[in-house]
């Protein structure tokens, strides 16, 4: 394994390598790169951080006072940052997860700034890669998303190089080494808890996957590689087709090609545009219908049509967003970039797919995004009220399915649905009776 290492330092660190700053855990991946560090004939200078989130109480002092004893017993320099992780994702709105990330890489480029690192180094391996592909499947990020995480790549907030040498090793190898080095390592209680998405894929998903075949992790490292070529291409692609800029796009260009829909996705997606919303534009250009004066928005730009151009412009502040809608009767809407159908339907079932709400109401009606205060009457909890902040703990809402969560609007912080998600008692269609008419609703 130390011949790999060391054949995959050539390739990602360039001339005599610099000084390197590994980001240390004290975890069994962490660890492991730091001994290859430490050991690699190509005698790199090598500098250890350590983050002490405090998430885990006396656990995460431990862990620090590890990696600490293991930088001192080898000579190495030591930084270490304390971080309120907590505080940090509750006033942004983000999960714990992405705060502790943010934490970290920008302390890292303030580190590199500060005293001359050429890289970072971070302990992701293979089966991190697989996990990472699985979770971005599931989220839906497109092309980009499944291609994984590359072995090289740029600190965010910086210009300094982040590398990830372990990427090429699975996880069994690094146990394996790590065994027949002597190491030792720190174990993380919650990784054992499959309450977390990456733990439950790790934890269940994989070794299913791995009943089925065996080395089902470099069957999806070899996907990601042939995604990113497929990337690579799609980029070539979409640089010789169309360009957007101060003057917007050309619908006429626009639509000449026969891959116009995943044009004007990745001309509009880097302005914060989202599918739904870029969907709503395609389903405008396909109807014929009258094509100027409608505006289409994101969190930080709107596109505006007039008779062949789409314009593209920041979001002036204070400048109105929609954030409700009247629903006057079946049809597709779109409320702050979230769109979803509405349809009559005769119903026996009350199960339905997720992403459908079924209601027992007429028209009109008004969605609107949630806000702050908002509760309901959940169906099957006796009448009780629940606030929906609450209810998107149970359903482990991530910030962003927060920002874009819709309500039926009653009078005030009542609500009638979490739509796709939850329905109030008082609009909940009666089980046991004949098919009749309802609402039906379906997230797109």
């Amino acid at each position: 394994m130390r011949g790999r290492f060391d054949i995959c330092l050539d390739g990602l660190l360039s001339g005599d390598g610099g000084a390197v700053l590994l980001a240390v855990s004290g975890g069994i991946d962490s660890m492991v790169m730091a001994d290859l560090f430490a050991g690699s004939s190509r005698g790199v200078d090598i500098t250890v951080a350590h983050c002490n989130f405090h998430l885990r109480g006396k656990d995460s002092d431990a862990d620090e006072e590890f990696v600490r004893m293991w930088a001192e017993t080898r000579g190495v320099p030591f930084r270490k940052a304390d971080f309120d992780t907590l505080g940090y994702a509750s006033a942004r709105g983000v999960s714990v997860e992405m705060a502790a990330r943010e934490l970290r890489y920008r302390w890292f480029a303030s580190l590199a700034g500060t005293e001359g690192f050429s890289a970072v180094a971070v302990a992701h391996n293979s089966n991190d890669n697989a996990e990472t592909l699985m979770l971005n499947l599931l989220r839906g990020t497109g092309l980009r998303g499944i291609c994984g995480m590359s072995g090289k790549s740029t600190l965010p907030g910086s210009t300094v190089s982040l590398i990830r040498p372990l990427l090429g090793f699975t996880r069994a190898e690094i146990l394996r080494y790590a065994l027949s080095e002597g190491l030792e390592w720190r174990e993380d209680r919650t990784n054992a808890d499959s309450a977390y998405k990456r733990n439950m894929i790790r934890n269940e998903i994989f070794p299913l996957l791995e009943k089925i075949n065996p080395s089902f992790i470099d069957t999806l490292a070899a996907d990601m590689r042939h995604f990113s070529q497929v990337q690579a291409i799609a980029d070539d692609f979409v640089a010789e087709s169309l360009k957007s800029g101060d003057a917007g796009i050309d619908v006429g260009d626009l639509l000449r090609s026969p891959h116009w829909e995943y044009l004007l996705f990745r001309l509009l997606e880097p302005y914060g545009f989202n599918e739904a919303v870029i969907g709503d534009l395609s389903i405008l250009l396909k109807s014929g219908k009258t094509f100027s004066g409608r505006e289409f928005r994101s969190a930080t730009h709107i596109a505006r049509t007039s008779r062949n151009r789409i314009s593209i412009s920041p979001l002036i502040e204070g400048e109105p967003v929609c954030d409700s809608v009247e629903v006057a009767g079946p049809g597709e809407y779109s409320v702050g970039g979230a769109g979803f159908v509405v349809e009559t339907a005769e119903i026996q079932d009350l199960k339905q797919p997720v992403g459908t709400t079924v209601v027992n109401m007429g028209f009109p009606f008004t969605v609107r995004l949630w806000r702050v205060g908002d509760w309901m009457r959940p169906l099957g909890m006796g009448g009780r009220k629940k606030k929906l902040t609450d209810m998107f703990g149970d359903l482990k809402f991530s910030a962003s399915q927060k920002k874009r969560a819709l309500v039926i609007a009653d009078e005030g912080s009542h609500v009638f649905a979490l739509l796709g998600y939850r329905v109030d008692a008082a609009v909940a269609v009666p089980s046991g009776e004949e098919a009749s008419p309802v609402i039906r609703i379906r997230l797109i």
